[in-house]
């Protein structure tokens, strides 16, 4: 889904930028795909799982799992946005039985960058899971 996301410009809204850091947030929300979401308590991405991502996904960004948002936003001339040109990345707890699942994501830039959809993510027998599109509504601020 990262990779997807990441390298997806129509759906990350943020066309040929590379972002030098990638920040997700080491729990997964239930309303992660909702801008007016309420962020409740989250689910823990437990450590060998990140550690999994960050690997598969060297070779495109340096990702760094972070608990607290706050720890990589900053606000400058009234606008917040993350430190140093990255990306702020809360993914949602996947909704879906062992073959299909939902997976909403929210990716934050700054006060005028942000972007939440879900994806559809499927099991495929030799490939494993896939991101087959998107569902719902697609929010750009």
């Amino acid at each position: 889904m990262l990779r997807r996301y990441l390298g997806t410009p129509e759906e990350n809204s943020f066309p040929e930028r590379a972002f030098p850091t990638v920040y997700v947030m080491d729990h997964t929300f239930a309303d992660a795909a909702d801008p007016s979401g309420k962020d409740d308590a989250g689910v823990p991405i437990p450590a060998g799982t990140q550690q999994r991502i960050a690997a598969e996904l060297a070779s495109q960004a340096k990702i760094v799992f972070v608990a607290d948002r706050a720890t990589v936003i900053e606000t400058k001339e009234g606008c917040a946005r993350v430190k140093e040109g990255g990306i702020l990345i809360t993914l949602g707890t996947a909704a879906g039985d062992g073959r299909r699942v939902t997976v909403g994501i929210n990716g934050f830039v700054a006060c005028l960058g942000a972007t939440w959809l879900t994806y559809v993510v499927q099991y495929q027998s030799g490939d494993g899971w896939q991101v087959t599109g998107t569902t719902g509504s697609m929010s750009i601020a």
